[in-house]
């Protein structure tokens, strides 16, 4: 039951919180425009929590689109190089995205501890600055997770070569 709950949660992790803060974003912006128009008078924690779920909703899609290999990437100098070695390039380009996240994930702590340490709140709702910067290392941590996980997973299946696939081959 355990191992049931802890896929699906590997499963649908990002996918879940993405499209709540998604949701959240449409209905205080839904909120928001119909209070202008009717009422004429905005409702002013809306817009700001809308900007923390959009803000929250882009760093969880970045760990999302890692895990389904959907990242924007370079790869026009692989056609340049013999298909035995695309891996392997592949393979190196893949850790210095790691390190850039390792870096990302020590410099968004810091930030967050800087935040804790010299609170400040956000105007309208009052919140820490923060729970709001929280998400900068949760996201390239997530992220980080999700490629080493592509790998692991490439690994034991003995397909991590695959993952060097580039559009339109075999």
């Amino acid at each position: 039951m355990m191992v049931r709950i802890l896929s699906f949660i590997d499963e649908h992790f990002e996918k879940i919180l993405c499209s709540s803060f998604l949701a959240m974003l449409v209905a205080c912006l839904g909120l928001q425009v119909f209070m202008r128009y009717v009422f004429k008078a905005g409702v002013t924690w809306a817009e700001e929590l809308s900007r923390f779920a959009f803000i929250w909703t882009i760093y969880l899609g970045i760990s999302l689109a890692a895990k389904q290999q959907q990242h924007v990437r370079v790869t026009a100098q692989y056609y340049l190089i013999p298909k035995t070695l695309r891996p392997y390039l592949w393979l190196l380009a893949d850790m210095v995205w790691i390190v850039f996240n390792v870096v990302f994930t020590i410099q968004g702590i810091g930030l967050v501890h800087h935040s804790l340490q010299f609170p400040e709140t956000t105007p309208s709702l009052g919140w820490s600055a923060a729970y709001i910067y929280t998400i900068i290392p949760l996201g390239f941590m997530l992220m980080t997770l999700r490629i080493c996980q592509l790998y692991y997973r490439g690994l034991r299946a003995g397909t991590w070569r695959q993952l060097a696939k580039l559009e339109g081959e075999e």
